[in-house]
């Protein structure tokens, strides 16, 4: 792995794998050989970043395929050019690889793609921190306006807004009057939120979620409630009892389960418009419990529960479940339904898709951080569907 330049390292299939992010294997073989070489971490870092937004479209074909199709698609962009539309370097060394690596040309694509189509549709920006605080009197918070530092001081807690952005429930000082009032975080289309509650717990909310807690926990059990998705590391919390040490149990409450927690790290996706809801277990133990029809089951870390109209364990990707929590979306033989769900939700896009082209599988990763356009490309690069962006309407068609 001495040649470093970006023509060896698109021949290179681990580091097109580093790139994507897995398989692990070949993401810790580059990972331990920037350790054994770290002057050349820098050079790698600024050639993964360039191919990382494209690199789960990259595909060994043969050469001549890959220059037919390309000269095709480069020459049905060039009849109506846009106004002051020019190939960028990036293209320029993808087209010149592709005779040597055998990389698809749909690397281009994408890139083409972004350069001309998009630039004559509306940019959407992907979401960003912003939610709505509910105060137990019934005043609101818009968090994402309001500036760092205390915000309220109810019962004896002080709700604080710290310089990263992250909402924080403190002791004032003070005794606690009020044992039961609650709070309620809430975040739009768009946007993601993180906090710490009173009793250290952190959570981090999706788009189109919220969390109802309590502003003190009871010394017997804490309880919270939800929708959408929420990303959770609870703290250990003990307390005697009759001469013995016991576990402060912590409950999280759906729709249609409760989940027991006694100190571990989970994901719980309950959006209404989902098939069912998912809880992801990454360290710890849960028992999760239908509310529908009494069923009870023990998650394990790497395992994950599916409520429908029953609980069903399996194994779990959590690389894939948490993703959102990194920054990415992350899609593995995903259908296009549930692709547009979360673009959806995050973009805070309308969809119209028809039923059989929602059953199209596709694999990829794309920042979060990227526009909408980063996935619109990487659905059309394939070439199973078009699809089209009409300000804030995603249109598919065949």
């Amino acid at each position: 792995m001495e040649e470093l330049n970006l023509k060896a390292l698109l021949a290179d299939e681990s580091f097109i794998n580093y790139c994507k992010g897995y398989p692990a294997q070949d993401v810790a073989k580059w990972e331990q050989w920037l350790q054994d070489h770290p002057q050349y971490r820098k050079k790698v870092e600024e050639q993964r970043r360039l191919v990382q937004p494209m690199a789960h479209h990259v595909a060994v074909t043969t050469a001549e395929d890959n220059y037919l199709r390309l000269k095709e698609r480069i020459t049905k962009k060039n009849k109506k050019p846009d106004k002051g539309f020019r190939i960028s370097p990036w293209l320029k060394i993808a087209a010149s690889l592709l005779l040597i690596c055998s990389i698809s040309y749909l690397i281009l694509r994408q890139s083409l793609l972004l350069k001309s189509d998009h630039n004559k549709q509306s940019i959407v920006i992907p979401g960003e921190d912003k939610a709505l605080l509910t105060l137990a009197d019934g005043s609101t918070i818009s968090l994402d306006e309001v500036a760092v530092g205390t915000l309220a001081l109810e019962g004896g807690v002080r709700v604080e807004k710290t310089k990263n952005g992250q909402l924080i429930y403190s002791a004032s000082g003070s005794e606690i009057q009020n044992q039961t009032a609650s709070n309620t975080i809430s975040t739009p289309k768009g946007g993601q939120y993180r906090l710490i509650l009173p009793d250290g717990s952190k959570a981090w909310l999706n788009a189109s979620s919220s969390l109802h807690y309590p502003i003190h926990f009871e010394n017997n059990e804490r309880r919270v409630k939800m929708t959408g998705e929420v990303y959770f590391e609870i703290a250990k919390l003990e307390k005697r009892l009759h001469g013995r040490t016991e576990r402060i149990p912590f409950y999280v409450e759906t729709a249609d389960q409760e989940i027991q927690v006694l100190g571990t790290h989970f994901n719980v996706n309950s959006y209404p418009d989902e098939p069912g809801i998912v809880t992801t277990l990454l360290e710890g133990s849960v028992r999760v419990t239908s509310s529908l029809n009494g069923e009870t089951v023990l998650l394990r870390p790497g395992q994950q529960s599916f409520l429908d109209k029953h609980l069903v364990v399996s194994a779990a990707d959590v690389e894939q479940q948490v993703a959102w929590t990194a920054g990415d979306f992350i899609f593995k033989s995903e259908s296009l339904a549930s692709i547009l769900r979360k673009v959806s939700r995050w973009y805070d896009v309308d969809i119209v898709c028809p039923p059989h082209l929602g059953k199209l599988k596709f694999d990829g990763i794309v920042s979060r951080s990227q526009p909408l356009t980063s996935i619109m490309d990487m659905v059309e690069i394939t070439g199973k569907a078009k699809v089209k962006l009409t300000e804030r309407r995603i249109i598919v068609t065949d």
